[in-house]
């Protein structure tokens, strides 16, 4: 990799992101507000930005900035000569960047990042489950919803910690799956049932699966919704009847952002193969 590299906004999977291509003797910048963006990005071959892109669909994500850059200013100072990779690359941004001719790449959606996020996601629940519940796991009866990446990873930590772990799934191949590792599968038909005596609940599930019917059979017991796209939780009958949710999104950034970042870093370099940079 040759190019010049100009890293914008982000957290501190980015700042990890910068300081470990810096030691492997990549040429990167990373923006601060004292420099003029039309002469950092002149200078640039490469823009990196994180983790959304962009949070509220206007401006680039970047907490540490004290002045907000908007995203059509970004794009609008970039050429189509430059690259731009960012993570959840949303319609908004997508449609400015093909109106400005800006050629780009989403790692969020890269398999290989998605399979290594899994882990720090699902570590990251269970940190959080054992923060919250007043009983250990070790003998719980926990239940995913389900047997994506994340769900993977996650009912297979839950095992090993000695939870009595029920997975959710609607394919008979995933059934046979949750079954050779050694847990238990079950049709979202039983989730009502099941959510009676749960003492967690762990959505990855983008739906909303845990409805008014599951919530209604819960007694007490906690739901961590880890599902993008609005989760998958009725939050507002849950609050209603007093059940306890959590919406953990971005866990890998905030319970482990180092090694996040290099997660990031080895999808970034993918793309820089694949492009032949």
């Amino acid at each position: 990799m040759s190019g010049k590299i100009l890293v914008i906004g982000g957290d501190a999977r980015i700042d990890r992101l910068c300081t470990s291509m810096q030691r492997d003797g990549l040429e990167v910048r990373r923006y601060t507000e004292d420099m003029a963006l039309k002469t950092a990005l002149g200078g640039a071959d490469i823009v990196v930005l994180g983790l959304p892109v962009s949070a509220d669909g206007e401006t680039v994500s970047a907490p540490q900035l004290l002045r907000p850059i908007l995203m059509k200013d970004l794009f609008r100072l970039m050429n189509d000569r430059q690259l731009l990779l960012g993570g959840k690359i949303g319609e908004k941004a997508k449609t400015l960047l093909d109106v400005y001719g800006i050629p780009y790449v989403d790692y969020l959606a890269r398999e290989e990042f998605e399979i290594a996020n899994a882990i720090p996601t699902a570590e990251g629940a269970i940190q959080i489950a054992m923060e919250e519940l007043p009983i250990t796991l070790h003998g719980s009866n926990a239940v995913v919803t389900g047997y994506g990446r994340i769900g993977k990873y996650l009912s297979k930590l839950l095992r090993e910690l000695g939870a009595r772990t029920t997975v959710f799934a609607r394919k008979p191949a995933d059934f046979a799956l949750i079954r050779a590792a050694g847990l238990t599968p079950a049709p979202y038909s039983m989730l009502p049932e099941a959510a009676a005596c749960a003492d967690v609940i762990f959505n990855t599930v983008p739906a909303k699966v845990i409805d008014k019917t599951v919530l209604a059979n819960m007694r007490g017991g906690l739901i961590i919704d880890l599902a993008g796209s609005g989760g998958g939780v009725d939050t507002e009958t849950a609050g209603e009847i007093g059940v306890s949710v959590i919406r953990a999104l971005g866990l890998p950034g905030k319970v482990a952002p180092v090694t996040a970042g290099e997660i990031i870093k080895e999808t970034v370099y993918n793309i820089f193969r694949e492009a032949g940079e």
